[in-house]
């Protein structure tokens, strides 16, 4: 068995277990291209460009494969390097063998010398995944709201369709405001907004808006696209993503929605942490929730990521003893020590630690997932020291994040 990263002339070897596992029907003839390989293999099934793919091969046969995407997201006011877990995949008849166990080693090391102190993936079993340390960080709340329900909200005044010749700048400016105190929140390059905003309407049912204040500055985006038929039987205008950098840009967007009965029956919304849409709109009720648990968040280094959490007023010191079965080099005691607004992170090994966990809730804690009263809850965890404290160590967070890998 021999376990590496594999090369770019392997890559159609990756695409063709994937067309296999994820049932994917394209209309590119993959016998044809492993037969005749094409000159340039470009990234698919949410690999970004230049990713690195681990795989395992027996006999020169590729079996099992993984990509690690590279992410930079917010956290805690930091920005920090995340890698995204994707195509995550086995040949049927190579699996109950381990190979995923097998590649996630070299894997983890390869992010540890990527300086990627978080790693994230959206997990086919919860279950699975926590046997590599992985633990559920993030959920969508998903609203249905009757598009009457926006009536209220006047129309914008300026309320203009993004063209394809026209600056993404607006919208990277919005959104950065918009995710500057939010977790998890990926710092866009000009590639995630190509990819993101010049979307052709009138092939792909997809449309984005800027609108502007009476000053003529942007205050708000919308993504959206046409599901028909989507919502028992009446059309959906289905968000892809809104983001805003005042009351009156939200109340806008609104506004653009009620004059949209005609075409839609409802408003389908993942509505981002720390918005109460049922304290905005007139008929509580009206609004449809579920909530479901989306990803999993995996701490690759964690004296950096503990580093990285808020200093409480003050100064002072708390020691945190972690369990890491499957990366015992996070195993261990630390001392986070705090003075003026700076905190540090050491090995210190103690007889009676303030909190004792596992590497799973330490990464909903960091996340922001939890606070620190909520991980007492956890049956991996115990508290002994003062759990203000602790909480302010590690705070609930409004979360965000759209990218799918």
């Amino acid at each position: 068995m021999e376990i590496r990263r594999i090369t770019p002339e392997e890559r159609i070897q990756y695409d063709a277990i994937c067309q296999i596992c994820f049932l994917d029907i394209r209309r590119r003839d993959i016998r044809e291209e492993l037969r005749n390989p094409p000159e340039e293999q470009k990234p698919d099934y949410g690999s970004r460009k230049g990713a690195p793919v681990f795989a395992a091969f027996e006999n020169g046969k590729m079996l099992s494969a993984l990509t690690i995407n590279p992410y930079v997201i917010r956290m805690n006011g930091h920005e920090v390097k995340m890698g995204g877990i994707g195509a995550v995949v086995t040949l049927p008849e190579a699996r109950g063998q381990g190979l995923i166990k097998k590649i996630n080693k070299p894997v983890f090391e390869a992010m540890r010398e990527e300086g990627q102190v978080y790693s994230f993936l959206y997990p086919f079993s919860f279950a699975y995944y926590r046997m590599f340390g992985y633990e559920h960080c993030y959920a969508r709340k998903n609203a249905v709201i009757p598009i009457d329900e926006f009536k209220k909200f006047p129309y914008p005044e300026r309320f203009i369709p993004h063209g394809p010749d026209d600056s993404h700048e607006p919208f990277a400016r919005i959104y950065r405001e918009f995710t500057r105190d939010k977790n998890l929140a990926v710092v866009r390059d000009e590639s995630n907004w190509k990819w993101m905003l010049d979307r052709d309407p009138y092939m792909k049912r997809q449309f984005t808006y800027l609108n502007h204040d009476k000053n003529g500055t942007p205050n708000a985006y919308l993504l959206y696209e046409a599901d028909v038929k989507g919502h028992d039987g009446e059309n959906a205008l289905k968000i892809r993503e809104l983001c805003w950098t005042s009351p009156e840009g939200l109340h806008a967007v609104f506004g653009f929605f009620g004059k949209m009965g005609s075409e839609y029956g409802v408003v389908k919304w993942n509505v981002p942490y720390g918005l109460n849409i049922q304290a905005i709109l007139p008929d509580a009720y009206s609004v449809d929730w579920t909530v479901n648990a989306a990803g999993m968040n995996r701490i690759v280094d964690v004296p950096a990521v503990l580093a990285m959490q808020p200093a409480p007023a003050g100064s002072g010191r708390a020691h945190i003893k972690v369990n890491d079965d499957f990366w015992p080099d996070n195993s261990g005691t630390y001392r986070l020590e705090w003075e003026s607004g700076n905190l540090s992170a050491k090995r210190e090994n103690v007889t009676d630690p303030d909190m004792e966990t596992n590497v799973t809730t330490l990464a909903q804690l960091t996340t922001g997932y939890i606070n620190a009263a909520e991980a007492r809850y956890r049956s991996d965890t115990v508290i002994r020291g003062d759990i203000n404290t602790l909480n302010v160590l590690f705070p609930k967070k409004d979360l965000y994040l759209l990218e799918g890998f």
